[in-house]
C-alpha cells in the first residue's frame, strides 16, 4: 500500500477548484483515493513506512470490527404489575426522600441460573431446618461476598480463602437464628463457586486494569492507568542535579569528619581513664610503701589535686560602677558582715535624690530638645540668652576715678593681679518693677540725645568704630519758618479757609492742649438766690385771679 503522497489543505475561495464529471472518473482510482482518505495514521510522515505500522494499516479495512459481547434479550411472561402492586396516593405536600439507593434496593446479590438449581436441589433434601426462601439465600451470599472483601481484597492474587469461623460474626448480623441452620451448606457451595471463578467475586462488578499487556485488548476493562509522560532532561535540570549531588557529597564528607572527630575524643578519654587509674594505683603502692618502712611526711603527692575550672569572664563586670566591686569586709571566720539597718529618714532622702536627678535630666533633656527654639513664654526652661555687650553700643559717659588715700600703699593698687572689674556702666540694669506699656508709646525704646559708640571688626580685619546719638549741625532756617510750607496754598483766600488737618490723638497734639490753662468760668460754682428774689419772680410770673370788687388792670 502506497502512502499519500498529497496533503489534503483547507479550501479557500482564492484557489480555483477543478470540476469532473462522473464519466470522467475511474472507478478503481475513485476507490484508492477514498481508501487513502479515510486512513488517517496519526504519524509523521518519515515514520509512516514502518513495517508494524504498515501491516495495521493494511488489515484495518479488511478486518471486523470489535464489539463488546452483550447477551440478547430475553422475552419473559411474568407479569410485574400483578406481582409488584403499588397503590399510588398523590400526597399534599412534597415527596421528601432521604433513603440511599442500597437502603431501597435492599440486597445486593442476585441470584443466578445455578445458584436457582443448587436452591432447589438444597430445599428438595428434608431437613430439621426445612425449605430455604430465595430472599434469605441473597442475604446469606451478600455477607458471604461482603466478608470475603473486607478480610481478603487481593483473593484473586494470592488465592485466599476466608474461612468459616471469620464468617460467623457477619452472619450473627442478620438477626435470625434459623438462619444459621443453613449457614454451612451455603458456605460450602460458596466456595466451591468462588474456587471455580478463580477466587474472584461473584457479584459483577467493574473490571480495573491489572496487567498493561494483557488487558490493553479486553474491552471490559474501565479506569485504565494514564501513560507516565518522561520529563524532558534539560541543561539546567542537569546542573540542578548536578548541584544536588555535590551537596549530598559535602553533607556525607562533613558527617564522616564528625565520626571521626567524635572517635579521637572518645579515644582520648579512654587514655585519660587509663592514665588516671594508672596514677591511683602508683599512689597507693606509694602509701602503702610508706607505712611499710615507718615514713613520716606529708602526703600531698598522694591527694588527687585536680585544676579548677575557670569561670567564663563577665564582659558586664567591666561597665559596672566602681563602687560596686569594692570587696565587702569579711569576719574572721569568712562569713559576711552584716549589713546595716536602713533608716527611714535614708531612704526617704534617697527618694527624694532620685527624684531630683530624673527632673534635672528631663530638664536638661528638655533644654537639648529646645537648642535653637527661642521660648517667650512666662519662666520658661530654656531663657533668651542675653546677646552680651560685644556688638551693644555702649554708651559714652562721664566718670570720674577716686583719689585714693595716702595709707594705701602702692603694690595694693596693682590692677593687673586681680583682673580688670567691670565698670558700673557695663553692668545690666534692672528693669522697673512696673512699666505702663499702653498705647504701644512705652514699648518704643526711649531715644535719648547721648552719643554710644560700638566697635567692631570689618573686612580685611579693619577695625571700626560706630557711633550713635551725636548732635546733627543746625539748619540754615530758622524754626519760624521751618513748616511754612505747610501753611502754603495755592487756592486763592476768597474761596474757602483753610483746613489744617491735625491727629487729635498725636503726642505733640496731646502734650499742647495740655499746657492750655482751663477757663476759669469751668472751676465757677452756681451762683446762690436769695429766697426774696425766687418769691418775687413767682409772684410775677403767675396771674392774679379776677374779683368783682377790683377792676382790671389796664395796661
Amino acid at each position: 500500500m502506497s502512502s499519500r503522497k498529497v496533503r489534503v489543505k483547507k479550501l479557500s475561495v482564492k484557489t480555483a477548484l477543478p470540476v469532473l464529471r462522473e464519466d470522467q472518473i475511474d472507478a478503481t482510482e475513485y476507490e484508492t483515493i477514498t481508501t487513502e482518505s479515510q486512513i488517517v495514521t496519526g504519524v509523521e510522515h518519515a515514520e509512516e513506512k514502518e513495517y508494524h505500522l504498515q501491516s495495521i494499516l493494511k488489515d484495518a479495512g479488511t478486518s471486523n470490527d470489535q464489539e463488546i459481547p452483550v447477551p440478547p434479550p430475553q422475552e419473559s411472561e411474568v407479569n410485574y404489575e400483578q406481582l409488584y402492586p403499588v397503590p399510588f396516593h398523590r400526597p399534599s405536600t412534597y415527596i421528601r426522600f432521604s433513603q440511599t439507593v442500597e437502603e431501597c434496593i435492599n440486597c445486593q446479590y442476585d441470584m443466578s441460573t445455578e445458584d436457582d438449581e443448587f436452591l432447589k436441589t438444597y430445599n428438595a433434601k428434608p431437613g430439621p431446618a426445612g425449605a430455604l426462601s430465595e430472599d434469605d439465600f441473597e442475604r446469606i451470599m451478600e455477607v458471604l461476598e461482603d466478608t470475603a472483601a473486607e478480610q481478603t481484597p487481593f483473593a484473586s492474587v494470592d488465592n485466599t480463602v476466608v474461612a468459616y469461623d471469620m464468617m460467623v460474626p457477619g452472619l450473627n448480623h442478620l438477626g435470625a437464628q434459623h438462619l444459621m441452620q443453613h449457614a454451612k451448606p451455603i458456605y460450602e457451595y460458596w466456595k466451591a463457586r468462588r474456587q471455580e471463578a478463580g477466587n474472584k467475586p461473584l457479584h459483577p462488578a467493574l473490571k480495573f486494569e491489572t496487567h498493561q499487556e494483557t488487558d490493553d485488548t479486553d474491552p471490559y476493562v474501565c479506569f485504565r492507568r494514564r501513560e507516565a509522560r518522561q520529563t524532558r532532561k534539560t541543561r539546567g535540570r542537569d546542573n540542578k542535579i548536578v548541584e544536588t549531588l555535590k551537596r549530598l557529597r559535602r553533607e556525607l564528607e562533613d558527617g564522616r569528619q564528625l565520626v571521626l572527630i567524635s572517635y579521637e575524643r572518645e579515644m582520648m578519654k579512654r587514655e585519660l581513664l587509663h592514665m588516671e587509674r594508672a596514677v591511683f594505683e602508683e599512689r597507693a603502692r606509694l602509701k602503702h610503701i610508706k607505712l611499710k618502712l615507718g615514713i613520716k611526711g606529708e602526703d600531698d603527692d598522694l591527694v588527687n589535686q585536680k585544676p579548677q575550672k575557670r569561670k567564663p569572664v563577665d564582659t558586664t563586670a567591666a561597665a559596672r560602677a566602681a563602687g560596686a566591686n569594692v570587696r565587702t569586709p569579711v569576719r574572721p571566720d569568712g562569713r559576711q558582715m552584716e549589713a546595716d539597718l536602713l533608716q527611714l529618714a535614708d531612704q526617704l532622702a534617697e527618694k527624694d535624690k532620685e527624684l531630683r536627678n530624673e527632673i534635672e535630666t528631663k530638664v536638661q533633656n528638655h533644654r537639648r530638645w529646645n537648642h535653637n527654639h527661642i521660648d517667650l513664654t512666662v519662666d520658661p526652661l530654656s531663657p533668651v540668652e542675653d546677646p552680651g555687650l560685644e556688638l551693644k553700643f555702649r554708651p559714652a559717659k562721664t566718670q570720674y576715678l577716686m583719689t585714693p588715700p595716702a595709707s594705701v600703699s602702692s603694690d595694693s593698687m596693682d590692677v593687673d593681679e586681680e583682673g580688670p572689674t567691670p565698670m558700673r556702666l557695663d553692668r545690666p540694669q534692672a528693669s522697673p518693677a512696673f512699666q505702663f506699656k499702653a498705647g504701644g508709646i512705652a514699648c518704643e525704646p526711649l531715644q535719648t540725645n547721648q552719643p554710644a559708640f560700638r566697635r567692631r571688626i570689618g573686612r580685611l580685619s579693619r577695625l571700626w568704630i560706630d557711633r550713635r546719638g551725636m548732635a546733627t549741625p543746625p539748619k540754615t532756617d530758622s524754626q519760624g519758618c521751618s513748616d511754612r510750607w505747610k501753611y502754603d496754598s495755592d487756592d486763592d483766600d476768597d474761596v474757602e479757609p483753610p483746613v489744617y488737618e491735625i491727629d487729635p490723638f498725636d503726642t505733640r497734639a496731646l502734650k499742647f492742649r495740655a499746657t492750655i490753662p482751663l477757663s476759669s468760668y469751668l472751676f465757677r460754682g452756681r451762683p446762690t438766690v436769695p429766697p426774696e428774689v425766687l418769691n418775687s419772680a413767682a409772684t410775677r410770673a403767675l396771674p392774679a385771679p379776677p374779683s368783682a370788687q377790683q377792676a382790671p388792670a389796664v395796661s
